[in-house]
């Protein structure tokens, strides 16, 4: 990553994907201050890979039992949609491709 996308308050550019209520935001993994934000419907129609949490806060790992949804995101976005109007944080976290 370059620093472009260096967090402002803490400097590190690692960054961790969250849909909150019709947001997109990527946020610092240290400190969890938002980097960037758009809107989430530019990802409905993505065909990648992921796995959508319930959030455990900035840097933790989301245990199993906090999955909502796994698979292409055009498939789970009506699901992480729900669970992020509703308010609940949701770490989108990509899988690996084959």
């Amino acid at each position: 990553m370059n620093n472009i996308m260096a967090c402002s308050s803490c400097g590190l550019d690692k960054t961790e994907s969250i849909v909150h209520r019709g947001s997109y935001i990527l946020r610092c993994a240290a400190c969890g201050e938002a980097i960037v934000a758009t809107s989430s419907m530019g990802m409905f129609d993505s065909d990648h890979t992921f796995s959508g949490f319930a959030d455990p806060g900035p840097g933790k790992h989301p245990a199993p039992e906090m999955l909502i949804a796994r698979g292409p995101f055009r498939q789970i976005s009506t699901t992480i949609s729900g669970a992020a109007r509703n308010g609940t944080l949701i770490r989108l976290i990509p899988e690996p491709k084959d």
